[in-house]
């Protein structure tokens, strides 16, 4: 059913199928934003940790969303890739002995890498699917969490606090949305 479909169509179809794991890491990302918005004062160490966790978990899930979209042939190799770098990044934070300065340097590198990933992944459903671009979209949101650290790289930890707070939410958000939509074009069939 799926041979005379072309690549972007057959992730488009799989995608929609497995609506609910996009809608996890959106659950995810936003529980990660609203415990450091709720708790801004909370030590760097801890901010490091929690970011560690969720990068970690974030990526393993990707990763098996992506395995499990593409049992067959390796059509959503970005979310793959994103999966690898926040595993990475997440179990550098976890077990490191960089100094906080350091540790968001490595957040920001991941920020940027999973972005392009990501938009990468949002660029290649077809473009008459449902809300292709809420995947590119929660992309733009990591490469802005980048440069906005790039930005402040001398700020105050509530304001990195805050950004980071934000960023889960906003991203969390667009994940939602794509499940939803997603979701919502799987029933149409």
């Amino acid at each position: 059913m799926t041979e005379g479909r072309s690549r972007p169509e057959r992730l488009l179809a799989t995608l929609a199928r497995n609506w609910w794991m996009i809608g996890a890491r959106g659950v995810l990302a936003i529980l990660f934003g609203l415990v450091l918005l709720l708790r801004p004062a909370t030590p760097l160490d801890r901010v490091i940790a929690l970011f560690g966790l969720y990068a970690t978990l974030d990526g393993v899930w990707a990763m098996a969303a992506a395995l499990w979209v593409t049992r067959t042939a390796l059509i959503a190799w970005p979310v793959l890739l994103e999966g690898v770098v926040s595993v990475a990044i997440g179990v550098l934070a976890e077990g490191s002995t960089l100094v906080p300065r350091e540790q968001i340097s490595a957040i920001t590198t991941w920020a940027a890498v999973t972005g392009v990933l990501e938009i990468v992944a949002g660029v290649g459903l077809p473009r008459r699917g449902p809300r292709y671009w809420l995947l590119a979209i929660a992309g733009g949101f990591s490469l802005f969490l980048a440069a906005l650290i790039l930005a402040l790289p001398y700020a105050a930890q509530p304001q990195l606090v805050g950004a980071l707070g934000a960023y889960g939410l906003a991203f969390g958000v667009a994940l939602l949305a794509a499940a939803g939509a997603l979701r919502r074009a799987a029933r149409a069939g």
